[in-house]
């Protein structure tokens, strides 16, 4: 394993690259956690958009923060780029040396959802007929998918098999580009039927994303109808085996709107004969401070607070209609655009740059609300979450885990009127319920002692009077429970 300086040099090598020699950003070097194997969580939905934390002079950089929070997925940012694995497209000689650093030192328990292109999608690295998604030569951009999914597949079959296929996370899940782009580009349908059958080929229980439809509130419908609809129309019900969208906004109600966004997918779906397919939100966000405007859409100050509750709403909403796994973008850590723009707010760990920034390594009140998540629902029945209530702001879910219930409870206080919203709603449960509010006690994670998790969690007990239990809501959800 590398040491945080190697890994330093190596993230500096990723980022300094575009045709030449990268892409965007990834590196990895961390030990693995022990006793968990990925097979154990392939259906959580905990994911992150990348997992990996590698920032200079950040004693944690690796998987630390995300095995601590309790991340189970990793679509790492840094993709498998034809251009960057076969550099002389006249030479079918491959160089995996980045690749296996980025796939390689996954820690068992986190599994990889790996992209797969040509080269970025704003350079020209002449890997890509001009204008269009398709490769310059099939044949070869074939060869190439086959060779690298069989590489990191961990079957241990072929002699390029990374590490004889003995490795923590062999990659079973594989997307195709990102963000398909059908007004600037034509030919994505094709790349994706022509990348699909070469990831089966290699590999036939892998699974196939299609790349992900866009992305914020105000614009996603008409989007979805410009960039995916003749997409979708053009595979007709074939070539997919999981739809991907992307859901980001603010944290005063957007969450809500992505229940009409997967709607629309399922309907489009649907129509194009795309039954049934599972569909995942690979990049979520919201932000804290108080970020650059994106043109057209004003994003204005942010708490923590209201960053970390909103997370939460951003999981748990989703899964209850059918959203199968959920990756918040971009980052465990701050920055990506180094702009102080809105993707360099939605991180969970400051990165020491920009507004609003209290310091490098500091962490986010959402960095612990995502803990006590996952610790409060991974193992859940994810198929089987009950809707109590979505009435009057208020929104109750139930999550069974081990034969055991746990609520979810919050109130859109930012749409309607008081300081709290007392509520009784049934239980299954007897004796006392314990009330735990999700994010902590404070006005920011700098205020915290990491020590003292999960103690800064206010906690209350409210007794069960047969089958109800009456409690009061505030900006913050709640889980309630059996008292143990």
């Amino acid at each position: 394993m590398f040491n945080v300086m190697k890994m330093t040099v190596v993230l500096f090598l990723f980022l300094l690259t575009a045709c030449g020699g990268g892409g965007d950003s990834g590196a990895a070097a961390t030990s693995s956690e022990g006793g968990l194997t990925t097979p154990d969580y392939e259906d959580s939905p905990f994911g992150f958009h990348p997992a990996l934390v590698a920032k200079a002079f950040y004693s944690d950089s690796g998987y630390i923060d995300a095995q601590n929070i309790g991340v189970r997925w990793n679509r790492p940012s840094k993709y498998a780029f034809w251009f960057k694995v076969q550099p002389d497209i006249n030479d079918p000689a491959y160089t995996w040396d980045e690749y296996d650093i980025l796939y390689g030192n996954v820690p068992e328990g986190i599994n990889i959802l790996a992209n797969i292109a040509t080269e970025p999608g704003r350079e020209d690295c002449g890997y890509e007929i001009t204008d269009s998604y398709l490769p310059v030569d099939e044949d070869k951009y074939t060869a190439f998918v086959k060779a690298t999914v069989e590489r990191y597949d961990g079957d241990g079959i072929g002699e390029e098999d990374f590490n004889g296929g003995v490795f923590p996370n062999p990659i079973k899940y594989w997307q195709v580009d990102n963000e398909p782009d059908a007004l600037t580009k034509t030919g994505y349908a094709e790349l994706q039927r022509i990348t699909y059958m070469a990831i089966k080929e290699a590999c036939p229980d892998c699974q196939v994303l299609i790349g992900g439809a866009t992305g914020f509130p105000q614009n996603f419908a008409n989007n979805f109808a410009v960039y995916a609809q003749q997409i979708l129309s053009d595979l007709n019900g074939q070539y997919v085996d999981i739809f991907d969208f992307h859901w980001y906004g603010s944290a005063d109600g957007d969450y809500r709107k992505s229940k009409a966004a997967y709607d629309l997918v399922r309907s489009q779906l649907n129509e194009y004969n795309f039954w049934n397919i599972p569909v995942w939100i690979t990049e979520m966000g919201s932000y804290s401070g108080d970020p650059v405007d994106m043109p057209g859409i004003l994003q204005p100050y942010q708490s923590e607070r209201q960053q970390a509750g909103d997370y939460l709403k951003r999981f748990v909403y989703p899964l209850s209609f059918g959203v199968k796994k959920i990756f918040p973008a971009f980052g465990l850590m701050e920055g990506f655009k180094q702009n102080n723009g809105y993707f360099d707010h939605t991180g969970l760990i400051y990165d020491g740059a920009f507004s609003d920034d209290l310091g490098l390594g500091i962490k986010k009140l959402g960095y612990y609300s995502y803990k006590l998540m996952t610790e409060k629902l991974e193992g859940s029945d994810w198929d089987n979450i009950q809707v109590i209530q979505e009435l009057g702001n208020v929104y109750i879910y139930k999550f069974l885990k081990g034969g055991e219930s746990v609520y979810v409870a919050w109130w859109d206080y930012f749409d309607d009127t008081g300081v709290s919203k007392t509520i009784t709603f049934n239980v299954d449960f007897t004796g006392d319920a314990l009330i735990t509010t999700a994010v902590p006690n404070a006005d920011s994670g700098a205020d915290l002692n990491e020590n003292d998790y999960p103690d800064f969690f206010k906690t209350e007990t409210k007794t069960v009077s047969g089958v109800q239990v009456t409690i009061t809501l505030d900006e913050n959800p709640v889980f309630v429970e059996a008292a143990q």
